[in-house]
C-alpha cells in the first residue's frame, strides 16, 4: 500500500523518522532557549516568575519522553509534547501580561506544529485545546494569579482582546489543517517517487552489471578462437567451419549485450520521450527482419493489423525483438510461433506465443524480477518490464495450456489515423507482416 494510501485511511498521520528526528533537535533547541530566558526572568522579578519557571521541569521531562518513545510510538509522543508545549506557553502567558497583552498567540505554534507533523485532525484538536486554555487564562487571571508584568487591570481591555486572539488561533488552525494536507500529501508523494527512483536505479545497476558478465564469456570465447588460429599451422576445413560458427555465435552474443546495456541507457529517454504514435505492424516486421537468421528454424505465423499505439519507436521494437529473441534462444528448431495483435479497452496489444518448452513454473512468478531481486542470471525479461514501465505500458505471462509460453504487451491505444514516423518507412522496400509470414 502506498503511504498516500495510508494517510488517506488515517485520521491522524504517522511522521516518519526524518520528521521525527527534526522535530526532536527542535524540541532541544527550543527547551535551551527557554531556560535561558526563563533564569533571565527569574533573576529579574524573582519568586513572582514561577510559572514560567515551572515549565522547565515539564519540558525536560517531556523531551526526555519524547527521545525514548518518538520511534515506538510516534503520534503519542508527539501529541503529548505539543500538549505539553501548550500547557508551557499558558504559564508563559500567564506571567507576561496574560490574556490582555495578546500573548496568547503563542498557542499559534503547537497548532502549527501539530498540523504539520500529525495532520488536518490534530490541527483542529490543538485549535480547540489552545481556545480552551486561553480562556481558562482568563478565570486565573480574576480568581488564581494576577500577570506580573504588562498587566491590564480593566476585564472589558482583556475581554476584546482575548476575542481577537481566539479568531486568530480558530483562523491559524483552519489554515494549518487545510494546507497541513496537501503538504503531507506532497512529502509522501515525493518520498513514494523517491522510493520508485531508487528501486529503479537499484535494478539497472543489476542490468548493466549482469550485461557485463554476459559480455565477458563471448569475449573470452574469441580470444580462445583467436589463441587457436594464432596457435594453428594448418587448419582443415572442418576445423574452419567450426571455428567460424563459434566466432559467428560468439558475435551474436555480444551484440545482444551491447543492445541490453543500450537498453537500460535508454530506458530514461523511453520514460521520458514525447509521446508519439507506432505502428505495431511495422515493428513486428523490423524485428523479424533482423531475427530471420535465427528464427529460421520456427514456423512463424504473424497476424497483426494496422493498429497504432502510444510509445517510443525505439523502445517498442526492443520490446518486441526481445520477445521474439526469447524464442529464438529458448526453444527449440521446429518450434511454432505466433505474433499477433488485437485492440481492446484502449489498448493495443501485443500477443507472441510459442508452444516451446515453457517457462519453469518455480520461476516464473519471478520472471520480470532483476538478477538482484531474485530473478535470473539474465537480464532479458527484467529489462522488457522496464522498457514497458518507461512507456506507460503493461506486459504479463501466461503459461499456454498445451504448452510453452504466451507473453502480452498491452500499450495505449493511438487514434487510428495519428500520423506516425514510421509511415515515412514505408516505400518500395518495405514488407508487410504477412509478407514476412509467407517467408
Amino acid at each position: 500500500m502506498s503511504q498516500i494510501a495510508e494517510r488517506a485511511e488515517s485520521s491522524v498521520y504517522t511522521p516518519d523518522e526524518v520528521l521525527l528526528r527534526r522535530f526532536g533537535i527542535v524540541r532541544a533547541v527550543g527547551g535551551g532557549a527557554y531556560i535561558i530566558a526563563c533564569v533571565i526572568i527569574g533573576l529579574i522579578y524573582g519568586t513572582t516568575a514561577w510559572p514560567v519557571l515551572l515549565g522547565i521541569p515539564v519540558l525536560a521531562v517531556v523531551t526526555t519522553i519524547y527521545f525514548r518513545t518518538s520511534l515506538t510510538v510516534p503520534r503519542t509522543s508527539v501529541a503529548l509534547s505539543l500538549v505539553a508545549d501548550a500547557i508551557v506557553l499558558g504559564g508563559a502567558a500567564a506571567f507576561v501580561g496574560g490574556t490582555g497583552s495578546g500573548t496568547g498567540a503563542l498557542y499559534v505554534i503547537p497548532i502549527v506544529s501539530a498540523g504539520i507533523i500529525l495532520g488536518p485532525t490534530a490541527a483542529t484538536s490543538f485549535t480547540t485545546l489552545s481556545v480552551a486554555l486561553a480562556w481558562l487564562q482568563l478565570a486565573s487571571e480574576e480568581w488564581l494569579y494576577t500577570p506580573v508584568a504588562l498587566h491590564r487591570p480593566d476585564l472589558g481591555d482583556r475581554v476584546v482582546v482575548l476575542m481577537i486572539i481566539t479568531a486568530v488561533l480558530i483562523s491559524v488552525g483552519y489554515l494549518t489543517g487545510t494546507y497541513a494536507s496537501s503538504l503531507q500529501d506532497n512529502i509522501a508523494e515525493a518520498g513514494q517517487s523517491a522510493s520508485e527512483v531508487a528501486k529503479r536505479t537499484r535494478r539497472r545497476r543489476s542490468f548493466v552489471r549482469q550485461a557485463s558478465i554476459d559480455v565477458r564469456g563471448p569475449l573470452g570465447a574469441v580470444e580462445r578462437v583467436a589463441d587457436r588460429l594464432d596457435s594453428a599451422d594448418a587448419l582443415d576445413a572442418d576445423t574452419r567451419r567450426a571455428l567460424a560458427a563459434q566466432l559467428r555465435m560468439r558475435t551474436a552474443q555480444l551484440e545482444g549485450g551491447i543492445e541490453q546495456l543500450a537498453d537500460v541507457g535508454a530506458l530514461d529517454e523511453a520514460r521520458d520521450a514525447k509521446p508519439q504514435a507506432v505502428q505495431l505492424g511495422r515493428v513486428v516486421a523490423d524485428c523479424l527482419h533482423a531475427l530471420g537468421p535465427r528464427l529460421g528454424d520456427h514456423e512463424v505465423h504473424v497476424d497483426v493489423p494496422p493498429i497504432r499505439v502510444v510509445g517510443d519507436r525505439r523502445a517498442a521494437r526492443r520490446i518486441a525483438y526481445n520477445l521474439l529473441e526469447n524464442v529464438a534462444e529458448h526453444t527449440p528448431a521446429g518450434t511454432t510461433v505466433w505474433v499477433e495483435a488485437r485492440s481492446t479497452g484502449g489498448q493495443g496489444v501485443l500477443v507472441v506465443t510459442d508452444d516451446g518448452p515453457g517457462v519453469p513454473s518455480g520461476i516464473a512468478h519471478r520472471l520480470f524480477d532483476a538478477p538482484d531481486e531474485g530473478g535470473g542470471p539474465r537480464v532479458g525479461m527484467p529489462l522488457v518490464k522496464e522498457l514497458v514501465d518507461a512507456m506507460g505500458a503493461e506486459i504479463t505471462y501466461e503459461p499456454r495450456a498445451a504448452g510453452g509460453s504466451i507473453f502480452l504487451v498491452g500499450f495505449r491505444l493511438a487514434p487510428r489515423d495519428a500520423p506516425s514516423a514510421d509511415d515515412a518507412d514505408d516505400g518500395p522496400g518495405a514488407h508487410s507482416t504477412a509478407d514476412i509470414a509467407q517467408a
